[in-house]
């Protein structure tokens, strides 16, 4: 079988590899689209190090079930799944209080074990979620990083009829704002990227004005950046919520005294919860996500899918379906 992996930094090859063979907890996948996200693109710029090369990238996939392992019961041959990519142990303690989100054996897919970019791959079957029937491969590659979106919008407590503010309107502020505006809020956004302000505006989104402020009960950073936060703190309305969804290791300006006075909230929220996260995306999916689709690539195109990510104004994946189909 054909299986992408990172031979160097910045390069990727297509290598031959066998097929796997599932254990009794999981079930075997032919891949059929694999989402790019910036975590990936992380790992294939250097920034972040994998344990060996040649690595095997990508987390955000989805697949038909093929084979199940012995003791698999729940899952069927044939079903679409949905990987849930982040495996929790359900043994330590924010694991058991809930919070799998911080579990202290997580493994993550692409990450710390190879990645699913491959014809087949093996999953625990806890972790592969039969897909909703309505919505095609392409947009059902970015329900992963949809349900990063709806974990923020739980953990924030935020409430239909509010004034959201998104700072950055990258693929992950693109599916919160998607969610946000169905689940009722007035969505606002701030991004200096044209193509991606464009692309919030037709989600439904409006762009922050500075000369027209509005009180904002809720505001989500996704840029990942210091200068998000400090922006989100300064414009949240007093007595509102800021959730913190991107990574950033450089210092952010903050004043414990204006958060006392303002009465903030600030929340940190790390990928989602097992399983109540994904559970609830299943259960109910967005309507559309067709319009944040930007790139499509083929496997042998992977490498300028990588190098073209970061430009593309919405979502890039890899459609492995026409190559197996041919």
């Amino acid at each position: 079988m054909r299986t992408l992996a990172l031979v160097e930094t910045g390069h990727v090859e297509i290598i031959d590899a066998p097929i796997p063979s599932p254990k009794p907890n999981e079930v075997l996948l032919r891949i059929t689209g694999v989402g790019v996200c910036g975590s990936d693109l992380s790992v294939f710029f250097g920034h972040r190090e994998v344990p060996s090369y040649p690595w095997v990238m990508g987390h955000e996939a989805v697949g038909v079930i093929v084979e199940v392992g012995s003791d698999v019961t729940n899952k069927q041959i044939g079903s679409r799944v949905v990987v849930e990519p982040n495996y929790c142990c359900m043994q330590c303690a924010p694991c058991l209080s809930g919070q799998t989100s911080g579990c202290e054996n997580r493994i993550i897919i692409g990450m710390t074990t190879p990645g699913l970019l491959a014809d087949y791959v093996c999953v625990p079957s806890e972790f592969a979620w039969v897909a909703p029937t309505e919505l095609p491969t392409r947009e059902l590659i970015c329900l992963e990083p949809y349900t990063v979106g709806a974990a923020a919008f739980r953990r924030s407590k935020a409430k239909s009829g509010q004034n959201a503010l998104v700072v950055g309107a990258g693929s992950t502020g693109l599916m919160l704002i998607t969610l946000l505006v169905e689940q009722g809020l007035n969505v606002y956004f701030m991004e200096p990227h044209v193509a991606r302000s464009e692309l919030a505006k037709d989600l439904g989104a409006t762009a922050h004005d500075s000369s027209n402020l509005v009180d904002y009960h809720q505001c989500f950073e996704t840029s990942g950046t210091s200068v998000g936060m400090e922006t989100a703190l300064e414009l949240v309305h007093p007595g509102g919520v800021v959730t913190l969804l991107g990574l950033s290791t450089d210092p952010a300006k903050i004043t414990p005294a204006s958060v006392v006075r303002n009465r903030l909230t600030i929340r940190g929220s790390m990928i989602y919860d097992h399983p109540i996260d994904f559970a609830s995306v299943m259960a109910k999916p967005p309507r559309s996500l067709s319009k944040i689709i930007r790139g499509e690539f083929r496997l042998e195109e992977a490498q300028k899918a990588f190098e073209a990510a970061r430009s593309v104004p919405g979502k890039s994946w890899i459609n492995f379906e026409e190559e197996q189909e041919s």
